[in-house]
């Protein structure tokens, strides 16, 4: 199967330069003023919080380079739910919302692999693991009751291997983005809700787009299912180090509220 690529993260905070732990030490200070607000909220409306498993069946399309050699372009077209080069995955979000401020937390990890002209001389082998570690806060205006201001940081955590031409090369790099954008949430019944949300960022990466769109179902007080479609483009670049990379597909989720 062609255009693969292995996609894993991990968070080696021995690697951290001093504008991460500038970005670190803004995020810290920033949820305990989230934590503050919440708790000043809670005799007007209890904070609630949601903890959401969720499966992204996404599909890679860009190109990524270590050590100065570039893979073929990636474009997986392989189907997600037959596991198709997938070495492992695991994802969920965790959110507190209070009646202005809320804070949201979100996990992702994936390892994957493809080769590209399978026994041939030429034969390319790609690997990428990933993890995106999202860290944000929300608030509400009080003139605009459906619209939530996010802003945070998200941490990116990359490993590439290419092996070309029995050329081997690996490339390991980490680095924090600020965001800002909207969430858009909008009761369409009783039970089904849609949100929108969209957000940019930047500073280490050249460019970082995240989009997506959701529907929420509650079964009841405790227990909702989402289904949507997320879309995530990121470049980063060093001297030996690419990462042009769009990850898109559709988001499956299970929420259990308390």
């Amino acid at each position: 199967m062609g255009g693969g690529a292995r996609f894993t993260v991990r968070f080696p905070l021995a690697t951290i330069n001093w504008s991460c732990c500038w970005w670190l030490l803004v995020t810290v200070v920033w949820s305990l003023v989230w934590h503050d607000n919440l708790h000043a909220e809670e005799n007007a409306k209890s904070t609630q919080y949601e903890v959401t498993p969720y499966l992204w069946a996404a599909s890679l399309s860009g190109t990524t380079a270590s050590g100065g050699e570039e893979s073929p372009p990636i474009d997986s077209d392989y189907s997600f739910f037959s596991l198709d080069n997938l070495d492992g995955v695991a994802s969920a979000t965790f959110s507190a919302q209070g009646q202005q401020w809320g804070f949201l937390f979100d996990y992702l990890y994936v390892a994957f692999e493809d080769s590209f002209l399978d026994g041939s001389r030429v034969q390319t082998t790609t690997r990428l693991e990933g993890r995106i570690t999202e860290f944000a806060g929300t608030y509400t205006p009080e003139s605009l009751q459906y619209l939530n201001v996010v802003a945070g940081i998200r941490h990116q955590d990359i490993d590439v291997e290419l092996s070309i031409l029995n050329k081997f090369s690996q490339s390991s790099v980490d680095w924090f983005d600020p965001f800002v954008g909207v969430i858009y949430a909008h009761p369409l019944t009783n039970r089904l809700y849609v949100s929108l949300r969209g957000d940019v960022g930047g500073g280490k990466s050249d460019l970082a787009v995240n989009a997506e769109a959701m529907f929420r179902y509650k079964f009841n007080k405790t227990i909702s299912a989402r289904f949507g479609y997320r879309y995530l483009k990121v470049q980063f670049k060093e001297t030996d180090f690419i990462y042009d990379l769009s990850v898109e597909g559709i988001l499956l989720g299970m929420g259990i509220r308390f």
